[in-house]
């Protein structure tokens, strides 16, 4: 359930009003209560600030209500200075914080054009590398992003006149990292190529059916890195709109509720309260609830610095795999945006596509792993894929996950044992039957309760990957990926108490 919206008046940063009454029984029995112990006073405060279910975050008014919805309770540490100081921060070190995702009205424009501006800034980016890479890109400026990634050091194989470099625009193509890390990746390398003096000159080179109207301007695309994970301020989204050249009503469509996420609504208050309010924080729960913008996947590195500075803190984010994670075929995203024009009935067929799960899956488990390579104390942070309210056909669902990575297992034994010819390293995370690297182990880790990610469903037997080579024996690589697809069953459908699949995304895709 959603918190209920309610002002705050207090002038505390983060916490809301008193109980007068509450306040009065107290300070009646100060004199009594000064005269006892510490350890019973510690005692007494304990009980004082717990509060069932702890806190909740009210987006409006950007504070802490307690679970209920009611205000919280400052009073006692109204009546004097000696227990303001004892009670300080105590509260925020007793109560869980609960944030949720965020749509409103007051905030579907900037939230839809920050999702469109990034889109199409990732876009715009990807076409130029594809044009000045050939061009520009020089053996000094490889050294130099190797440097900074040398995970993707074999990209560059591929990435030399005169191949081409058509797969930097598949559909939501990573090269097998979590998609974050290979967008930095990508970043930087249009950094580097951005500098070059003939840069621009050869950005206005471009064929004009590449860029659709003007040239792109190169310099201030390359200052367009926003971290997905913030929410920027109204200027600042109006800057990377102009960049982008993104209207309200042109890219996306005026009626999605684009939401932030629960990650970015936290950090969005966790920046807003002092240091040292921020540094008593002991346990943040987020709920994505709702399918977010801006690669919401990826946004637990937004806490990694407040972690590190704050060694107690723990972030626990509990992900809906029906709301938040399973998304729309690529295929349905136009039929979804074409039925805002008219009604729901055009998509009403539309189901979970089978060959959609295992990445969108794949895209939360290695983003969370990423975390400690970045900089993530250990323990620190976790993820929570939550089957609710269907776990049963959640696991149902995750045979296909379970199916995936043991074909992605079997096709690297089939290159191992000679059965198939061994691919070069980027050809081989480009092909269809690859999903991400390591997530055969993540996803073996998870059923096991080892890693960062966990779940509450059952994830079902792993598929034994020798039955797979030897069902296949003897087929060529075409033959594998013409079957990659043949996921049995094809789709899924909701079950009860979820609405039907279109029902579900409606009003909720985004590209």
């Amino acid at each position: 359930m959603k918190p209920p919206q309610s002002i705050n008046h207090s002038d505390t940063p983060g916490l809301a009003g008193s109980h007068l009454e509450r306040m009065n029984d107290y300070a009646s029995t100060l004199p009594a209560m000064l005269r006892l112990p510490r350890e019973l006073r510690d005692l007494i405060y304990e009980h004082y600030v717990q509060v069932d279910g702890g806190y909740i975050h009210n987006f409006e008014t950007n504070r802490l209500l307690q679970a209920d919805g009611f205000p919280i309770s400052t009073g006692l540490a109204l009546t004097c200075r000696q227990i303001a100081a004892e009670l300080r921060g105590l509260a925020l070190r007793q109560n869980t914080i609960t944030f949720y995702t965020h749509f409103s009205e007051s905030t579907r424009q900037q939230a839809g054009l920050l999702h469109g501006s990034m889109y199409v800034i990732r876009h715009r980016k990807h076409m130029l590398l594809r044009h000045l890479i050939p061009r520009l890109l020089s053996s000094d400026m490889v050294q130099r992003a190797i440097d900074a990634y040398p995970q993707f050091t074999h990209v560059f194989d591929d990435w030399t006149p005169p191949r081409e470099i058509f797969a930097l625009y598949k559909h939501e193509f990573d090269c097998g990292e979590a998609p974050s890390t290979w967008e930095d990746f990508i970043n930087c390398v249009f950094s580097l190529l951005s500098d070059h003096p003939t840069c621009q000159d050869e950005a206005d080179s471009m064929p004009h059916h590449w860029t659709e109207e003007a040239p792109w301007n190169v310099s201030a695309l390359d200052e367009a890195c926003p971290e997905s994970w913030l929410i920027p301020t109204t200027s600042e989204i109006n800057r990377l709109a102009s960049i982008a050249d993104v209207e309200v009503g042109t890219l996306y469509s005026s009626r999605l509720e684009y939401r932030y996420s629960a990650a970015s609504v936290a950090l969005r208050f966790l920046h807003a309260i002092p240091s040292s309010s921020r540094n008593e924080v002991r346990n943040v729960v987020l709920h994505e609830d709702c399918e977010s913008i801006a690669n919401a996947a990826s946004h637990g590195r937004g806490f990694i610095p407040l972690c590190r500075s704050n060694q107690r803190l723990r972030v626990q984010r509990i992900v809906n795999v029906w709301s938040s994670v399973f998304r729309a075929g690529p295929g349905s995203l136009i039929k979804y945006l074409s039925a805002f024009r008219e009604n729901s009935d055009i998509v009403k067929d539309d189901r979970l596509l089978s060959s959609t799960i295992t990445k969108a899956v794949g895209a939360w488990i290695v983003e969370a792993q990423a975390l400690s390579s970045l900089g993530m104390p250990q323990d620190s942070f976790s993820v929570l894929l939550d089957g609710s309210p269907t776990p049963r056909h959640t696991s149902t669902v995750f045979k296909i996950v379970q199916r995936d990575v043991a074909w992605q297992l079997a096709l690297d034994a089939a290159y191992a044992r000679g059965l198939l010819p061994t691919p070069l390293w980027y050809e081989r995370r480009a092909r269809v039957g690859y999903q991400y690297e390591g997530l055969p182990a993540a996803i073996r880790d998870m059923s096991i309760g080892n890693g960062p990610t966990s779940c509450n469903f059952d994830t079902g037997a792993p598929v034994d990957v020798e039955s797979i080579l030897e069902l296949h024996r003897g087929w060529s690589l075409q033959q594998w990926q013409l079957s990659w697809d043949w996921h049995q069953p094809h789709s899924f459908q909701t079950e009860d108490p979820l609405p039907l699949w279109h029902v579900l995304k409606w009003l909720r895709v985004m590209l």
